[in-house]
């Protein structure tokens, strides 16, 4: 992770002041912020990799009761998101604030994951309500871990290069947790029988926890230790922005918020399949795990080229390149997922292409955000947040009418690879389209061409 972060603004000098304390030239803050958003995302890796699994082949339950456990906890978070952005907006309005929250959500999500992770402890007939209630209460204890985190992508940033760089490197933290995991499939899969796999998932939520908790405490004390340095503890209030100038980063924030929803609806079916897939088509849980490492590695090892490549260029039209991307990856995929080393590579290059417009989005809605009055960032990155799971929820609904629908261990187990395809593909279609009406949108309007107004001349000259 410090090798990721050296990439992003890192390096030695005084603390900057509030608004430059990421990716603005000091290694500590920002090596922290990328320790803690690893935390983070391991929580978020695990609900997108691996929860579905352990729910339909650890806990025993059936597609149809998972998909739903899925969507009505992301709904809850949806909400909580929301009532988190606007309920405690004067606290996220500043960093000394924000910091603090993360800290507390994170000790109370990673209570909730062991919790979810220890339902296939307990007798049949228990496990279903038990996981909905543990699953509800982890997805609102991340609303107040995860909101507080994703504000300081705007507060804490000093310009667009600093916000570009910090969304950066978030997806490649995010995707360094995505290996983490991708690492424990092989031998979580290749446990003999589901109680050695169910204590397996709850040893793992155990190390996730103890990894969140340190390194939320790791980013409160080194945030903490630069306030009382000499930075005042939220900066200098921002002045309230024109209300026109306003209501246009709304407008364009909501523009974007359509661009994750569509992201976000059917693209997690290649990640939550891909356990399936690896057990049930490929018969190689050890070819699976490859797989998932390459998608993660493909995520990582990109950030640092999009980086470059999407500086000071259009995002819209880095959006519709990097759909197109993956519109061919997730053709390829279609075609040659049977070959192991084929699916790998698709995996690759769709991590990659899925890394840059992930990125790309990020740095979109920070630079959004960052526009509006501080006490109107949390409710920006609430609503982010909750379209993002809203559209999961509906993703997950997805899921379980798909597995439930098919005999997935069996005769109809060559479906999968269609379906991993046309998760991804669908979104992509979804992006470009959007990208353009926000291309149309940003385009500056044209001054009339006199030339071409005969009724614009002076006919008395």
């Amino acid at each position: 992770m410090a090798a990721i972060a050296s990439r992003h603004g890192f390096g030695r000098g005084r603390w900057p002041a509030p608004g430059g304390l990421l990716c603005g030239g000091h290694g500590g803050a920002t090596a922290s912020y990328g320790a803690a958003h690893y935390g983070k995302s391991l929580f978020w890796q695990s609900g997108e990799w691996l929860l579905a699994y352990f729910l339909t082949e650890a806990a025993g339950l059936a597609p149809a009761a998972m998909g739903w456990v899925l969507a009505l906890s992301l709904l809850a978070s949806a909400a909580s998101d929301l009532v988190v952005g606007h309920g405690l907006r004067r606290r996220l309005s500043r960093v000394d604030g924000a910091i603090a929250l993360q800290l507390a959500g994170a000790v109370l999500a990673a209570l909730a994951l062991v919790g979810l992770f220890a339902t296939a402890q307990l007798p049949q007939a228990l496990r279903l309500p038990c996981a909905l209630a543990a699953a509800i209460a982890f997805r609102v204890c991340y609303s107040v871990y995860d909101t507080p985190q994703n504000v300081l992508l705007s507060l804490a940033t000093a310009d667009t290069a600093a916000r570009t760089r910090a969304a950066s490197l978030r997806i490649a933290i995010s995707g360094a947790a995505g290996l983490t995991l991708a690492l424990t499939i092989a031998p979580l899969l290749l446990r003999d029988g589901l109680p050695a796999q169910a204590d397996g998932f709850l040893l793992l939520a155990v190390a996730m926890a103890c990894v969140a908790i340190a390194s939320a405490a790791l980013l409160a004390a080194v945030w903490r230790g630069a306030l009382r340095a000499g930075v005042a503890a939220g900066g200098p209030q921002a002045p309230s922005a024109p209300k026109p100038a306003e209501a246009s980063s709304f407008a364009t924030l909501w523009l974007l918020l359509g661009m994750v929803f569509a992201l976000l609806l059917t693209t997690p079916l290649f990640s939550k399949l891909e356990p399936y897939f690896a057990v049930h088509v490929l018969a190689s849980p050890g070819w699976g795990g490859a797989i998932a490492v390459a998608g993660a590695l493909g995520t990582i090892g990109s950030q640092p080229l999009w980086c470059r490549v999407v500086a000071g260029r259009d995002p819209a039209a880095a959006v519709a390149g990097f759909g197109a991307m993956i519109l061919a990856c997730a053709a390829a995929w279609a075609l040659l997922a049977r070959i192991p080393a084929a699916a790998a590579a698709c995996a690759l290059a769709l991590g990659m292409a899925g890394g840059g417009l992930a990125m790309t989005l990020w740095a979109a809605v920070a630079e959004t955000a960052a526009r509006l009055p501080r006490q109107r960032v949390g409710l920006a990155y609430g609503l982010t947040t909750g379209v993002s799971k809203s559209a999961l929820a509906l993703g997950a609904l997805l899921l379980g009418t798909c597995l439930g629908g098919i005999d997935y261990r069996g005769a109809d187990s060559g479906r999968l690879v269609w379906l991993m395809a046309l998760g991804p593909a669908a979104s992509a279609v979804a992006c470009i389209a959007l990208a353009r009406v926000w291309r149309a949108r940003s385009r500056p309007a044209r001054a009339p061409d006199p030339l071409s107004h005969p009724q614009g001349f002076d006919r008395s000259a």
